[in-house]
């Protein structure tokens, strides 16, 4: 087939149109189509149509609302953090500044600590003040936090989540020796709270489609729920995600620099080498374990690999 005989078949969804004839059109003119994209509106295109005969004059002009492919908003879960992440969009965006200072303002008056403050500067330390009214309430806050967990006799017990503050505290330190942003409990509120500011940008924006798909991977769950389902409110978002970071953060011992001994990577076989099959993954796992005689398990699978022959 010669390149003269192909032919190209677009299918193009046109949700609505406005088109006006402004001026006359008249026999043997030749008249000239500009298409401009000007916008979008719940994720379809909206495009302005002018069209002019020889002479300059417009004769024709109008706006059309074009159907997009899918999209799927697919939101990040913890890792993912860096300092000063959605900050650019705080200082450009009012519909993400909006999302942010609501999410701040209630950490502010309910938990005693700026999250906008610990993504900003990554602080190492932050103290908790429970002095006064507000700050009574505060702690009381804090000494509400329960959790529940098993002995080793299968009994199920309600213990504090910070056992160490009681009616009679002055005040609390949060400590991480890489910053407070890599802190589980503030880093999973930095996230949710970036992605929701992002999703209300591109939602202002038009960006957002009708009835679109969408996902979350691990936390980002609660992002997607929140952004698209709108079903957490910013201050039940962050209320429900820190409850998760700190019950997290708290779920094994750690030294005085707030260190563990443990640690969680991602990996993906198929990049070590194109031999390396999960089985092969699972027997280097179980070997590391047996012969170190430490604790060392895949926990979850989030992707099964599929090779061509």
């Amino acid at each position: 087939m010669s390149r003269a005989q192909l032919q190209f078949f677009v299918l193009i969804i046109i949700y609505s149109y406005n088109v006006n004839f402004v001026g006359m059109v008249l026999p043997g003119d030749d008249l000239k189509v500009n298409l401009r994209h000007i916008g979008m509106r719940e994720g379809n295109i909206v495009v302005q149509v002018e069209t002019a005969n020889d002479r300059g004059e417009k004769v024709l002009q109008g706006t059309a609302e074009i159907a997009q492919p899918t999209t799927v908003y697919v939101f990040t879960g913890q890792g993912s953090q860096e300092q000063g992440m959605g900050m650019d969009l705080y200082n450009s965006s009012l519909a993400a500044r909006a999302v942010w200072d609501g999410a701040d303002a209630h950490l502010l008056a309910v938990y005693g600590f700026s999250i906008i403050e610990i993504v900003k500067d990554n602080p190492k330390q932050k103290t908790i003040h429970f002095g006064g009214i507000k700050g009574q309430a505060i702690r009381q806050r804090y000494m509400d936090m329960s959790y529940d967990a098993m002995d080793r006799d299968g009994n199920v017990k309600t213990l504090p989540l910070f056992a160490d503050i009681d009616a009679r505290t002055p005040k609390y330190t949060f400590s991480h020796p890489n910053g407070l942003l890599f802190a589980t409990q503030f880093a999973q509120i930095a996230l949710v709270v970036t992605e929701k500011a992002a999703f209300e940008d591109m939602r202002m924006k038009g960006f957002v489609q009708k009835d679109c798909a969408f996902a979350g991977h691990s936390l980002g769950e609660y992002s997607a729920l929140a952004s698209i389902a709108d079903v957490l409110h910013i201050s039940a978002l962050v209320d429900v995600v820190f409850y998760r970071g700190i019950t997290m953060q708290r779920a094994v011992e750690r030294d005085s620099e707030n260190r563990s001994n443990y640690a969680m990577c991602a990996v993906n076989p198929s990049r070590i080498s194109p031999t390396f099959s999960d089985a092969a993954l699972r027997e280097v796992v179980d070997m590391i374990s047996t012969s170190s005689g430490s604790l060392l398990e895949i926990v979850n699978y989030n992707v099964e690999v599929r090779r061509s022959k």
